[in-house]
């Protein structure tokens, strides 16, 4: 699989172009200091074969295992080669069936029980709990657009560029012209880029205790009691000026009402 390439539906990550260059050194670096790790050439072998052994692409597991090489020092006796299985495994499952992927990472466990007629499901399910792969699968579920917050900021100055006409350069060190279809294209797509956020509307819903309520609907009809009085003197011609205006308070104390 070209570097660049994708890995399947679901997973929109960017194979890295570079080895890790992965050795027994750079390991031991990043592994907390006092650290008591087994690291072999054999195993140094099996990180370096990953990609060969369940035909992923060697750069990203050489990558995630890098990233996730410090999980080990979490759980006793948990060793780099629980590490290698657990990424093989999860990066499988994005594009096949946990009983296809675990196949695949197990291959002798995996023929040992269909010869003794023994059940799969389980050995999956089990496995699928374990601690590597819980933490695996759970970085891998950040979504992409911060994982990659870095590449998006670089796809984003190029697409400026080429908006601008610039195609970088030939073999020859010449500066190269995009034409102006390619322009229009690329003007289009950063104003989807740079579109600033539409404005989030909050629904905010705000409740009354009982005793609020209570005091709201004493005043309601107080008020409605001193609007219908003010009416009947008015057709009576009385001076609704000289009315009193009875206020009763109510005194409220850690929200019941005295």
């Amino acid at each position: 699989m070209a570097a660049g390439a994708n890995i399947g539906k679901g997973s929109p990550l960017t194979i890295p172009e570079e080895s890790q260059n992965i050795t027994k050194e750079k390991i031991k670096r990043m592994l907390p200091k006092g650290t008591s790790v087994s690291i072999t050439d054999e195993i140094i072998r099996s990180i370096q074969t990953m990609g060969e052994e369940v035909d992923l692409p060697q750069n990203l597991l050489e990558e995630d295992f890098m990233t996730y090489v410090q999980l080990i020092t979490r759980t006793k006796g948990l060793g780099i080669n629980h590490l290698i299985n657990a990424i093989k495994y999860c990066n499988l499952k994005r594009t096949r069936t946990n009983v296809k992927a675990w196949a695949i990472t197990f291959p002798k466990k995996y023929d040992r029980l269909v010869a003794g007629e023994k059940s799969i499901d389980n050995h999956v399910s089990m496995y699928e709990k374990s601690f590597l792969v819980q933490e695996i699968d759970k970085e891998m579920l950040i979504p992409v657009h911060l994982q990659y917050a870095g590449a998006f900021h670089k796809l984003a100055q190029q697409n400026i560029r080429i908006a601008m006409g610039d195609a970088g350069v030939d073999d020859n060190g010449d500066r190269r012209k995009v034409s102006a279809m390619v322009m229009q294209q690329a003007c289009r797509s950063g104003m989807e880029m740079f579109r600033a956020p539409e404005t989030a509307k909050l629904d905010i819903t705000v409740s009354a205790n009982d005793a609020m309520l209570e005091s709201q609907n004493e005043m309601n009809n107080h008020l409605e009691a001193l609007v219908k009085s003010h009416a009947d003197a008015f057709r009576k011609g009385e001076d609704v000026s000289k009315l009193q205006i009875v206020h009763h308070e109510a005194e409220v104390v850690d929200n019941v009402k005295t």
